[in-house]
């Protein structure tokens, strides 16, 4: 067998993540898995395939202008990386040129490049990234990533295993039910775009909810005193309070209902859950 076992949490947030690039009039919410080596965050995105995935193991600010270029027809909404590390390991001024490219890819669909070409600019619709990195790359790299608005738009997704996963994971090894070789792609369908409605109730709940959300984006980690501390920076909530909008009617879509329902804002607080870098998500 090669599935992914015991992730089911982790895959629910990921497939609402992937519906949120058909909520009409909203842009698709782009996401890092962030989580210890070993824990199958490459796995897990790499397995999705749909005609509106692009995936790429490695970007350059060329590279990024290139597949965009070639998408004539818009079809892209998300583009997998599976890993960010080799990407940040390029020299710090091509690090930053591909970064800010990926910010204007995920705000507005517009890619820039600098290299002599007679064509310096691709216009497209916005595409998001769901990619991953480990806790040491991510925190080496968070507070640059505060000041440029990343984690924002880009959504860390913090979780590691439980004590009792490692050990039913070790038993299913020992079991030959998990191999080294590629998981089962799960595929998605192309859906039309739709906007479920979010009744008043529930919008007050979001609109609560959102003051979490804002409070664990702006969450980094310092040192001090040889010790690990966290801090506060302020995030206005508003733009946390789209995101959790756009994800609860990706959950009712992904469900196929028209409207957002109590379920839907249950899903938001397990999405907290996974959103706090003090205290990544048990799974």
């Amino acid at each position: 067998m090669s599935n992914l076992y015991l992730l089911d949490l982790l895959d629910e947030v990921l497939e609402t993540v992937l519906m949120t690039g058909f909520i009409k009039d909203e842009i698709p919410v782009s996401m890092m898995l962030v989580a210890p080596s070993g824990t199958a965050k490459s796995q897990m995105l790499m397995r999705y395939e749909a005609s509106f995935i692009i995936r790429t193991d490695s970007i350059s600010s060329q590279g990024l202008f290139d597949l965009l270029h070639k998408d004539t027809k818009n079809e892209y909404r998300f583009m997998i990386i599976p890993d960010f590390n080799p990407t940040l390991s390029r020299r710090p001024t091509t690090v930053d040129a591909a970064i800010a490219n990926l910010l204007s890819m995920t705000t507005d669909g517009t890619v820039r490049v600098d290299d002599g070409r007679q064509e310096k600019e691709v216009k497209h619709n916005p595409v998001a990234m769901l990619t991953a990195c480990t806790p040491q790359i991510y925190h080496k790299h968070a507070k640059k990533w505060f000041a440029l608005g990343i984690r924002r738009r880009i959504i860390p997704i913090h979780f590691t295993y439980s004590a009792s996963t490692e050990s039913k994971l070790q038993k299913l090894v020992q079991e030959a039910q998990i191999h080294s070789i590629k998981v089962d792609a799960k595929k998605l369908s192309l859906l039309k775009s739709s906007q479920p409605t979010i009744p008043n109730e529930l919008a007050s709940d979001i609109a609560v909810l959102s003051q979490q959300f804002a409070l664990n984006l702006g969450k980094g980690r310092v040192v001090v005193e040889k010790r690990y501390k966290y801090t506060n920076d302020k995030v206005v909530p508003i733009s946390p309070h789209v995101t959790l909008r756009i994800l609860a009617r990706a959950h009712a879509l992904m469900d196929k209902r028209p409207i957002v329902n109590a379920q839907d804002v249950d899903f938001l607080r397990l999405f907290l859950d996974f959103t706090d870098p003090e205290f990544p998500k048990a799974i």
